[in-house]
């Protein structure tokens, strides 16, 4: 298949019928309907099937799409790749960050990093394991700074570990629970997690290790100002990355919870695919994140 079919199949695909993506590349409908003809002749199967309004992707089709795009975003790195040698100082960057590393490493990282490549579109997203991990593997994401997965979840990720994230837990400035000392006495309090439903509560291996029953969070935020009011002025609970309560604490009415019981610190890494090299304005911005990881550690030690 030609990288011409790859941008054809790609473009139908966004627009969902042959005349939009005619538009879409500036072509004419009957060039762009013999691209597909060839591209569908080339692998021996539809792509698509015509549909009520537009066109549908066959079940094969759909392999296809997910592949044509990942080939394209490929094409597209390679071209970046070559021009940044060239000594370009554009190209594009797609990065998701938890909130530890988009509060206390990015802003820093990103100012080191604005200094070699200034024309660089940067794209910052919001994410949790594991929905980070797979817009990594997917290609929609080159880098994600957060919590570094399991190692039975990083096949084909390549991890660079930043520091340890000391976690906290908080409750309201009014709470009944402000004063409790013992994860026994808050099991069956009611907890709030941040991140999606799915993602694993970090806090409950430290239950299990006491041998006591984690408990189960009942609601769950990836809007970290939406879980903070949830716990203003109530008895919730939430574990929290230490490092952020100072930011949080002249905005919010929360109290942290003076446990004498051990609460296991997140690890904090930098994650890539392991088999797919970055550009250097990818490489430069991974070794800012490092630097600005270093000097975090040495002024919290």
């Amino acid at each position: 298949m030609k990288p011409a079919h790859v941008e054809t199949i790609v473009a139908i695909a966004d627009a969902g019928s042959l005349r939009a993506a005619a538009e879409v590349l500036g072509k004419t409908q009957p060039a762009l309907t013999k691209a597909l003809k060839q591209a569908e002749d080339d692998l021996g199967a539809r792509i698509f099937t015509r549909a009520a309004r537009g066109v549908e992707p066959t079940e094969i089709g759909r392999a296809v799409i997910a592949r044509a795009r990942v080939i394209q975003t490929e094409f597209r790195k390679l071209d970046e790749e070559v021009r940044q040698i060239q000594g370009a100082r554009s190209g594009n960057l797609n990065i998701t960050v938890s909130p530890l590393a988009a509060v206390r490493i990015v802003p820093r990282a990103l100012d080191r990093f604005r200094r070699r490549f200034p024309g660089v579109q940067v794209q910052i997203a919001g994410g949790h394991p594991p929905s980070t991990m797979a817009t990594l593997r997917s290609g929609d994401t080159d880098i994600v700074i957060g919590p570094v997965p399991a190692l039975e979840d990083r096949g084909g990720l390549q991890v660079r570990s930043l520091f340890l994230s000391p976690i906290s837990v908080i409750t309201g400035r009014r709470s009944r629970l402000r004063d409790k000392t013992r994860l026994a006495d808050l099991c069956d309090a009611e907890w709030v997690m941040i991140g999606p439903r799915k993602r694993v509560f970090g806090i409950g291996q430290d239950f299990r290790r006491l041998g006591l029953v984690p408990p189960e969070p009942v609601t769950t935020s990836d809007s970290i100002t939406s879980l903070l009011a949830m716990i203003e002025g109530s008895d919730r609970l939430c574990s929290f990355p230490s490092f952020l309560l100072d930011e949080i604490a002249p905005r919010w009415q929360l109290a942290r919870l003076p446990l004498e019981d051990e609460v296991t610190p997140v690890e904090i890494g930098l994650m890539t695919r392991s088999d797919r090299p970055l550009t250097p304005a990818g490489r430069a911005f991974c070794d800012a994140v490092t630097i600005q990881a270093e000097r975090l550690k040495l002024r919290d030690a």
